[in-house]
């Protein structure tokens, strides 16, 4: 079976073009299949800027050299993309298999069926995904591998380099690459997006396996790697699994990045410890907002106290700390932007922020924020167009967009530390 993964594009819509770091998910499918003795490439359309006429064109002009099966992933930013790409294949005449997984799928499987596709997979799925791809028909329901059963990304078979994107981040630069090291976060705040792998175990990877995929980043020529965890450290790891992991990674000299959660109970010294060994130059912690009242609003289970121990903890073991804020969060008024302002200024003034990230909270469909917006009567769809969560297109009920501008100038005088673009 020839099977072609298609990460597709949005820049033909959204006015922007993003090629920051490719997706995970499509090259361990990737990986997957071609274990099974399979064929299987990876495509980011996006990332080389194919338009989905050009996909038609190219289909239609190739009849003779067509995969078998094609493969779409739907992020919420990325289903028109998809759509338009379904679109362009059966205008091609490409009467064969199309499988279409991702969080949007599994949110709208009937919608996206009904765009012409074979196949729609929700949910994680490497456990059952090679008999889905070889002939499952309408709406499946994947299933959950072990996480040592997981392949790394196949980046031979991944079009274009890896080491070729430009990264989310000026950290992460030059020749950036992406991980995953953990799967699943137990938490369930509630504007999180990522209906897969929230509100579930966390599972982690076997070191070595860890160790084996930087050792192949570095060989394809990556310097600097993003680990793309929801959160790497702030919830309970295995005990002696971070030191392990730095026991692989440290001899190789990467330098990486990633995400936390701020925690008084299990961000320790020894594991930060064991976190810069490996090679973390910084953290991204998920913040949000320093009101006591609004954490709680988002199921955030974190106080301010949780936060400024992470930031203190981070700091000493000689790791770099971003903050990632928002702005618009729910039940967020003035009085609670005033606190987290301040409290930001006092951070930054102890020097235990670095790099500062605010975005406008923005109401993803499929989260539960987006179910209480439309029950109380605010609800707003998120544009497809222009920067994601970027952006003021609305109001909420405590703050209006004047407000929400406002409150953006504010954060960036008292803690004037953005991310390098």
């Amino acid at each position: 079976m020839n099977v072609q993964l298609f990460n597709p594009p949005i820049w033909h819509y959204s006015g922007i073009h993003y090629r920051m770091l490719p997706t995970l998910s499509l090259p361990i499918i990737a990986a997957v299949l071609n274990k099974a003795g399979h064929y299987a490439e990876t495509v980011d359309l996006e990332a080389l800027q194919v338009h989905p006429d050009t996909l038609r064109d190219t289909f239609k002009s190739q009849t003779d050299n067509l995969p078998d099966v094609v493969g779409l992933t739907a992020l919420t930013i990325t289903a028109r993309g998809a759509h338009d790409c379904v679109k362009a294949l059966r205008e091609a005449g490409f009467n064969k298999r199309i499988v279409v997984g991702g969080i949007y799928a599994t949110e709208h499987p009937e919608e996206v069926l009904d765009w012409g596709v074979d196949l729609v997979v929700t949910g994680e799925c490497e456990g059952n995904l090679v008999e889905l791809m070889e002939s499952g028909q309408g709406i499946q329901q994947g299933e959950q591998a072990p996480i040592d059963d997981i392949p790394s990304p196949d980046w031979k078979h991944h079009n274009p380099a890896i080491d070729t994107y430009w990264g989310n981040t000026a950290l992460v630069r030059p020749r950036p690459g992406i991980s995953m090291w953990t799967r699943g976060c137990p938490f369930s705040c509630i504007f999180c997006s990522n209906k897969i792998f929230n509100h579930s175990r966390k599972r982690y990877r076997d070191p070595q396996a860890i160790g084996a995929e930087m050792r192949e980043l570095k060989q394809r020529g990556c310097e600097n790697v993003y680990v793309y965890d929801d959160e790497l450290v702030g919830s309970p790891i295995p005990a002696g699994w971070m030191k392990q992991v730095a026991d692989e990674v440290e001899p190789l000299g990467l330098q990486w990045i990633t995400q936390g959660r701020c925690s008084k109970r299990f961000v320790t010294p020894e594991l930060m410890a064991d976190v810069k060994r490996a090679g973390c130059k910084a953290i991204f912690w998920g913040i949000e907002s320093f009101s006591p009242k609004v954490l709680k609003a988002m199921k955030k289970h974190a106080t301010p106290e949780d936060i400024l121990h992470t930031l203190r903890v981070s700091r000493d073991a000689g790791i770099n700390n971003g903050a990632f804020t928002m702005i618009g969060n729910y039940q967020e008024t003035e009085e609670d932007l005033a606190l987290t302002r301040d409290a930001l200024a006092q951070a930054y003034s102890e020097g235990l922020i670095q790099y500062r990230q605010t975005t406008v909270c923005t109401v993803m469909d499929g989260t539960e924020l987006a179910d209480i917006a439309r029950r109380e009567g605010w609800y707003a769809q998120a544009p497809d167009t222009g920067l994601q969560m970027g952006q003021i297109f609305t109001g909420t009920p405590w703050l209006s967009k004047e407000q929400i501008q406002y409150w953006l100038g504010e954060f960036a005088k008292v803690c004037p530390v953005g991310v390098p673009a």
